[in-house]
C-alpha cells in the first residue's frame, strides 16, 4: 500500500491532475477544517468537567474518544481522494477504517456511560445492558474490518444504491450506519428512565437527540466529496455533519453536570434542580 495524502499546498496539482476536481478539493478541504470543532470541543468539555470537580471517570473516556476521533478523521478526509478503488487497499481506505473505528468507539462508548448513569446501583441489568451494546459494536467493527481487508471496499449499501465509496453521492456504508444502530440504545435508556429525570435533565437529552437526528439526515443527503447545492453549492454538508454532530459535547458536559448537582441534592434530602 502506497501511503498518499493530499498536498495542499499544491493547489495547480491538485486542479490539474485529472483524478480531483476543485469541487473535490474544497469538500475535503473543508471537512478538515471543520474537523477541529471536535478538538476543540472535546478539550472545553472536558476542562469544563475538571473545573467543576466531576469525578465520573467515564465521561472523561468519552470525550477523549471524541478527540481522538478528530485526529483520524482528519487523517481520512486529507489522504486522496482520487484512491477510492473498488478491491484495492489504499491509503484513502486504510484511514477511513481508523476513523470509522474510533466513531463506533464512540457511539458506544456514549451508550455506556448513560447507562452507567442510570443503572449505578443496578449492577445485573446495567451488565446485560454493556455486554449487549458491546455485541453490537464488535459485530460493527468486525464487519468494517471484512470489507476493508478482505474485500478491500465500503460499498454504500444504505441510501447510495450500492456504488463504490467515491463520496460523490450521499448514503451510508454498513459502518456508518452500524454507529447509528450502537447508538440507537440511548432512545430505550431515555423512555426507560423518563420519569425519573428532572424536566431540564429530559430537556437536555432530548436535545442531544435532536442534534444529532439533525446531523444523521444532512450527512444521509450528501456525500462528504459534495458540495451541497444550496447558495450555489457553497455549503459542504459533510462538514455541517461535523458541526452538528460535535454541538452535543457541551450538550452532554452540561446534562451530566446538572444531573451530578442533582444526585448530590438527592443525597442531601434537597429538592433537584
Amino acid at each position: 500500500m502506497d501511503i498518499n495524502f493530499i498536498d495542499w499546498l499544491a493547489l495547480k496539482e491538485v486542479f490539474i491532475d485529472g483524478t480531483t476536481s476543485v469541487a473535490e478539493y474544497a469538500a475535503q478541504y473543508a471537512a478538515v477544517q471543520t474537523n477541529w470543532v471536535y478538538t476543540f470541543a472535546g478539550i472545553i468539555g472536558i476542562t469544563i468537567l475538571l473545573l467543576k470537580k466531576n469525578k465520573k471517570w467515564y465521561w472523561y473516556v468519552f470525550i477523549l474518544l471524541y478527540v481522538i476521533m478528530s485526529f483520524t478523521s482528519v487523517g481520512m478526509h486529507t489522504a486522496n481522494y482520487g484512491e477510492f478503488v473498488p478491491g484495492v487497499l489504499t491509503t484513502k481506505l486504510f484511514m477511513s477504517y481508523i476513523d470509522m473505528s474510533f466513531t463506533e468507539y464512540v457511539a458506544w462508548a456514549g451508550v455506556c456511560c448513560f447507562a452507567l448513569e442510570f443503572y449505578p446501583d443496578q449492577k445485573k441489568k446495567r451488565n446485560i445492558f454493556l455486554i449487549a451494546v458491546t455485541a453490537i459494536m464488535l459485530i460493527v467493527i468486525g464487519t468494517l474490518t471484512y470489507e476493508v481487508f478482505v474485500i478491500h471496499d465500503r460499498p454504500l449499501y444504505i441510501g447510495g444504491g450500492g456504488a463504490p465509496m467515491d463520496g460523490k453521492t450521499g448514503g451510508l456504508s454498513l459502518a456508518e450506519f452500524g454507529c447509528f444502530l450502537t447508538a440507537l440504545p440511548i432512545l430505550y435508556l431515555l423512555v426507560a428512565n423518563f420519569k425519573k429525570l428532572t424536566k431540564t435533565e429530559r430537556n437536555l437529552f432530548i436535545l442531544i437527540i435532536l442534534t444529532f437526528l439533525a446531523a444523521f439526515i444532512i450527512t444521509s443527503i450528501w456525500g462528504d466529496n459534495e458540495m451541497a447545492p444550496v447558495l450555489l453549492g457553497n455549503i459542504h454538508g459533510h462538514s455541517i455533519w461535523h458541526i452538528l454532530s460535535a454541538l452535543p459535547i457541551f450538550e452532554v458536559v452540561i446534562w451530566v453536570d446538572q444531573r451530578t448537582v442533582n444526585q448530590k441534592f438527592e443525597k442531601a434530602g434537597l429538592p433537584k434542580m
